[in-house]
């Protein structure tokens, strides 16, 4: 071989994997990672502020969420049909966490400060119902114009940050993979 030819080869060599990854990035472009809900930037704090539980349950609940990554909706206290298909999402998005699900509760904001039947506690035990009449943490939730507050659910950081809406009946396995890829990424909560 020439010393012509060894250059032109040993050139080739060590171009190929730079173009290799120029092609792969312009014309094999990898999917877009991108939540499945709809993200709120910046993130809106909650303020800490000690919460009124109802049901009389709840032992060993911070008095204030704080700690713990949170999915939470709003509603009343006499839980209708949509009420209750929420809750199974929240019960379900969770129980698809397997060994993560300890790190997130599961929180309905009550706006009348009516306490649920006894069959629903019942049927969502582990739900955690807030007395929210009063709470500053309606008022805050964000939605869009002329949505209606009762068709979302929210997804909090255990700093208090609500960061994640997501609209009515949401699919359960994509929220579920939001919550899963934001508790891997965090060491709190």
């Amino acid at each position: 071989m020439s010393q012509r030819t060894k250059f032109v080869l040993l050139l080739a060599i060590f171009m190929l994997p730079t173009l290799a990854s120029f092609v792969a990035f312009y014309f094999f472009p990898p999917p877009k990672a991108t939540a499945y809900g709809e993200l709120i930037s910046p993130a809106i704090p909650l303020p800490e502020s000690p919460v009124a539980m109802l049901g009389g349950q709840n032992a060993g609940v911070p008095q204030n969420l704080r700690g713990k990554w949170l999915i939470l909706t709003r509603d009343e206290g006499r839980c209708d049909e949509r009420c209750q298909a929420k809750l199974v999402v929240l019960r379900q998005a969770r129980l698809v966490l397997g060994r993560e699900q300890d790190r997130v509760l599961r929180v309905v904001l009550v706006e009348d400060n009516v306490a649920p039947q006894a069959s629903v506690l019942r049927e969502h035990e582990g739900t955690i119902w807030v007395a929210a009449k009063d709470l500053a943490w309606t008022k805050l939730l964000p939605l869009p114009p002329g949505g209606d507050p009762r068709s979302y659910i929210y997804a909090v950081d255990p700093l208090g940050n609500v960061f994640i809406r997501y609209g009515d009946s949401p699919d359960i396995k994509k929220l579920a993979n939001d919550l899963r890829r934001v508790l891997k990424a965090s060491q709190i909560g």
